[in-house]
């Protein structure tokens, strides 16, 4: 049967959108089904406050009256206030098993005149809505299961995308590091460490759950400055800082994050989450009406053995400089030793720019693998 994209616009369409890759993927091993009320919030735009500056279309694919498909375009101011390229982006693309090339091809299409028609003159994604969200098409490291808000993609996929004139715009890599039952740090780490516990203009320490907002908004101020001007990456805004304060607010707790300090200024902060795809393991997205017992037990008594570390950085003010190394480390390393002390063995880094030698040295001073990468496509329109 030929494949028909219509708009996705009234409140039954969006709930098929938000849960088409829930049966699209069921039963593949590496699947990891995230939490509907999560991918929900995640769609509300009285939730996600960044919706309402992106105003994005939502389109769905269907064969034969039964949904196949699904994929999002939006164009996003702040990206354009900072980049100034005429680029639209667009986002969940996902297909069921049983979909041709011309499944992929007819949602991209809708995408790319959507964008068009909203003058731009350039496409680029995936984008689960921005840089700053779940990014990339993943197009190598297919053996094993996404961490904790990364994507998930089959590996037909790529060559799909690439078929109808998608070409790479920038790599991004995904670093796993092996910690083992007896926490070590490498060499030339103990060597930086021993200059943080002697320079006491340098301090760090966890999050504070009481000032939850403020340590969040003090860390996105350090973010937002030290990854200022790398390829692609939007300034932080406050109302996604709150939004995602309150995504990890279940999750965290006071050894997921810590900040250092130099002369009490903020420096440096590297932030954990548990992996939520370890503890979520079988509940298919569903809290109810046992799944959140399972998964309140999984992270708070038996534990996860596997985390991520999503966010991390230190001001430019403090690159290359003897005492923002020594910040960072301490910084690094008092989160790593903490989450081993909790039962975490096993930690992603990512992502990680391709070109950001600083970050790629660090995953090689850990011996940390890189076992997965993602990629960003661009098309002229």
């Amino acid at each position: 049967m030929e494949v028909t994209v219509t708009r996705a616009e009234n409140s039954s369409d969006i709930k098929t959108f938000v849960e088409l890759p829930y049966r699209a993927y069921r039963g593949e091993p590496y699947w990891r089904a995230p939490l509907r009320i999560e991918r929900q919030e995640h769609f509300d735009p009285k939730k996600n406050r960044a919706l309402a500056v992106l105003q994005p279309s939502f389109f769905l694919a269907t064969r034969d009256g039964a949904p196949v498909g699904r994929i999002a375009s939006f164009v996003n101011p702040v990206h354009l206030q900072n980049h100034d390229d005429a680029t639209g982006h667009f986002g969940f693309l996902d297909t069921v098993a049983a979909c041709d090339d011309e499944t992929v091809a007819a949602l991209l299409r809708a995408a790319e005149d959507d964008l068009r028609a909203k003058g731009m003159s350039r496409i680029g994604g995936p984008y689960n809505f921005s840089v700053n969200d779940e990014c990339g098409l993943l197009v190598d490291g297919f053996d094993s299961p996404p961490s904790v808000m990364m994507p998930y993609g089959r590996n037909d996929l790529p060559k799909i995308v690439e078929a109808a004139g998608y070409e790479k715009a920038m790599d991004l890599y995904a670093f796993r590091y092996r910690m083992g039952e007896t926490f070590s740090t490498p060499p030339f780490v103990s060597r930086v460490k021993k200059r943080f516990e002697s320079d006491h203009s340098i301090t760090v320490r966890p999050l504070n759950m009481s000032q939850l907002y403020e340590d969040i908004a003090l860390i996105v101020g350090i973010f937002n400055d030290a990854w200022s001007g790398n390829w692609g990456l939007l300034p932080i805004s406050d109302e996604e800082a709150k939004f995602l304060a309150d995504s990890m607010k279940p999750v965290l707790e006071s050894h997921s994050l810590w900040i250092a300090f130099v002369d009490d200024e903020p420096a440096s902060f590297t932030l954990m989450i548990p992996n939520l795809n370890e503890a979520t393991l079988g509940l298919d997205g569903r809290l109810l009406p046992f799944g959140w017992a399972t998964l309140l037990y999984r992270i708070k008594v038996s534990g996860v053995k596997s985390a991520r570390i999503p966010l991390a950085g230190t001001r430019k003010a403090f690159h290359k400089t003897r005492r923002g190394m020594t910040a960072t480390v301490g910084a690094w390393e008092a989160c790593l030793r903490a989450q081993h002390a909790k039962g975490v063995r096993e930690v992603e880094f990512s992502w990680v720019l391709e070109t950001n030698k600083d970050l790629l040295g660090l995953a090689d001073i850990y011996d940390c693998d890189r076992y997965k990468t993602y990629r960003i496509y661009e098309k002229p329109l």
